[in-house]
């Protein structure tokens, strides 16, 4: 009988603790009623101990959500064949598609995003989410659609929410048409999008964005500790974005706080990573490596990832006693990025140490569909978001092992 070595073990444990993630997210909490308005979408936010899916805040169903589960899908897809995933991805991009303006005669919304179906503002962050998305299917397809929704996108996002210091406006609110005042530091999501539909088309409008957008995350955008800012207004002053429950939408001017969430530095540092690839600026590289080591010695005085954190008497405090199960996953990508680009064994160490955490908190309970293959580390809520980021992690380091 063939042995089996600790090394293979771990990777299928791995493998397995990523698969039943994303198989939380899409037979669970994707809406497959095809009655449903929101047909295809991923159901954000479940609270187990009341057994609902709340209507709150941004809303049910959300376009960046939803892309993010179409990413660990496809990662599901490449590592076992398995023509659900795709079946899903496809499910998915039928939902982000009905989300898109395609109203002309709109030019503030045109080509753009709502967050979700119940809610008027725009989180602008999902131009990108979507592009990439199309992008892929493009790729993957050769649907000539995929590539105009995205240029689309891209064209909304440069015409209407780029700021003077380099970022993009986070959100836009409809029925004012306002952008709000401050960026934020998922902005390297942009970067993703911004240079692969460059890559695609040779437009130089989509490239032009990158080098100021690296600057900022780069400089005004980070803290002297490593990590990101969560927002940034155009003057460099830190901002806390927060909500307006009356109004129905985020904060135009937000609260001027120092704070940070660990799966949003996620987006900088694997941006600054690529643009270190494309263009060879040192100082995106040591920028991306300043937060990895941030984040490391973050997790480790914790033992997790606080899902929010704010300066406070020269230290990071947790703001929300919220443990963050995205974080782990999404720093696992920036590691095994950084590692490909500047070998050092921490990054290595410091995605098998997640990926143990990660294991150690996935619900084993086949007879509770509910829960079964959820990443939880709090029984009163579950969120697709996390969970997805953290299978997309998972995925990937199990493809690297």
């Amino acid at each position: 009988m063939a042995k089996i070595s600790a090394d293979t073990f771990f990777k299928q444990a791995v493998k397995q603790c990523g698969l039943g993630a994303v198989d939380w997210v899409l037979r669970f909490a994707q809406d497959v009623d095809p009655d449903s308005p929101e047909y295809g979408g991923v159901r954000n936010v479940y609270y187990p101990l009341e057994r609902i899916f709340p209507r709150r805040g941004h809303g049910l169903c959300l376009t960046w959500s939803a892309c993010l589960a179409a990413f660990a899908a496809l990662a599901a897809h490449e590592i076992t064949g398995d023509e659900f995933y795709l079946d899903r991805v496809n499910l998915i991009a039928r939902y982000v598609k009905s989300n898109q303006n395609l109203d002309e005669s709109d030019e503030a919304r045109y080509g753009t995003f709502v967050v979700s179906k119940d809610r008027q503002f725009v989180d602008v962050p999902d131009a990108s989410w979507a592009g990439n998305l199309f992008l892929h299917l493009y790729r993957r397809t050769g649907d000539e659609e995929y590539l105009r929704r995205a240029r689309l996108a891209a064209d909304w996002l440069l015409r209407v929410a780029r700021m003077s210091h380099g970022g993009f406006a986070t959100y836009f609110i409809l029925p004012t048409r306002t952008p709000c005042a401050y960026s934020h530091g998922s902005d390297g999501q942009h970067g993703f999008f911004l240079a692969h539909l460059h890559e695609v088309t040779g437009e130089e409008k989509y490239a032009e964005p990158l080098k100021p957008l690296a600057d900022m995350l780069s400089g005004p955008g980070q803290h002297e500790s490593g990590a990101y800012y969560t927002s940034l207004r155009a003057d460099g002053t830190p901002v806390f974005e927060s909500f307006d429950d009356e109004a129905g939408h985020p904060l135009i001017e937000g609260i001027e706080r120092m704070d940070t969430g660990p799966r949003q530095n996620y987006y900088a540092a694997r941006f600054l990573i690529e643009q270190y690839r494309r263009d060879g600026n040192q100082r995106y590289l040591e920028s991306a490596r300043k937060c990895a080591e941030w984040s490391i010695d973050l997790f480790h005085r914790f033992g997790y990832f606080p899902d929010w954190l704010t300066w406070r008497e020269g230290e990071w405090v947790e703001s929300d006693p919220l443990v963050d199960v995205a974080s782990p996953g999404a720093m696992t990508r920036v590691w095994l990025a950084l590692n490909e680009v500047a070998p050092d064994p921490r990054w290595r160490e410091a995605c098998v140490e997640m990926a143990e955490w990660e294991m150690r908190w996935q619900r084993n309970c086949p007879h509770f569909p509910d829960l079964h293959g959820a990443v939880i580390a709090s029984a009163r809520i579950a969120v697709a978001y996390y969970i997805s980021f953290a299978a997309w992690g998972m995925l990937d380091l199990a493809q690297s092992l």
